[in-house]
């Protein structure tokens, strides 16, 4: 009986049984990595979970893979679980820019401004011109009511993505916190003209235009903007 399972075993190698098994699962794992590393949300978190399960991956694709799953949980609005995927991620890789960008502009969203502004500033001394941890550092500020410090965050971001509305927007509410509506108004013109459906935008204009005495046009972009996310007014 062993001679004949040997025989069979043999049979299976040279007859590439074995092999063949070995590429498609190659080719499962690459497919994994790939939608893991796409644009597709679905794709994204069905790869990447994919991954994590995993029992043979390595660290830095393990490191990957939880960022990448917690960058689609962020956009999905799931910013628990997202920062336990970061939190993840830089367990694989302490070095990870993206990583630590990542969980500071989701703790920022929890209100957690210390923070967020502690994992952004390590974000930014491993990589200096990152537009998003500039932008995400600058929110955390304003809500700690540091305009200034946030406005010259905002500044850089922009500097660095130019077609940046997030950016613009939040820039302009800094500076309708400062009373600066001129430059608050000319920022969501600029924020809308990148993003149409920037609701912020919208209702920062709408306010700032009411501070300047434009009851109507005030009123018009608030209303538009409530017509876009009806709890804007709780950002």
């Amino acid at each position: 009986m062993k001679g004949r399972a040997l025989a069979i075993l043999l049979i299976g190698v040279m007859g590439g049984t074995l092999p063949a098994r070995a590429t498609r699962m190659q080719d499962k794992h690459e497919q994994n990595l790939s939608w893991c590393k796409g644009s597709d949300v679905d794709l994204k978190m069905a790869g990447c979970t994919a991954l994590i399960n995993s029992p043979q991956e390595t660290p830095q694709n393990l490191a990957i893979a939880y960022l990448n799953r917690g960058n689609a949980l962020y956009e999905n609005g799931q910013i628990d679980l997202a920062v336990q995927d970061f939190d993840q991620s830089l367990k694989n890789n302490p070095q990870s820019a993206e990583a630590l960008c990542g969980r500071g502009t989701a703790l920022g969203q929890k209100g957690e401004f210390d923070r967020a502004i502690a994992d952004l500033d390590n974000a930014l001394k491993l990589e200096p011109k990152s537009a998003k941890a500039h932008a995400s550092r600058g929110y955390a500020r304003s809500h700690k009511k540091e305009f200034d410090g946030a406005i010259e965050d905002y500044n850089e971001a922009i500097k660095l993505d130019a077609n940046d509305a997030r950016a613009f927007g939040l820039r302009a509410s800094a500076y309708r916190e400062k009373a600066q509506y001129d430059l608050a108004i000319q920022d969501c013109d600029q924020a809308i003209k990148l993003d149409p459906n920037d609701a912020v935008a919208y209702y920062v204009r709408g306010l700032s235009k009411q501070k300047k005495g434009d009851k109507p046009g005030g009123k018009a972009d608030i209303a538009k903007a409530k017509e876009l996310d009806p709890r804007v007014d709780r950002k």
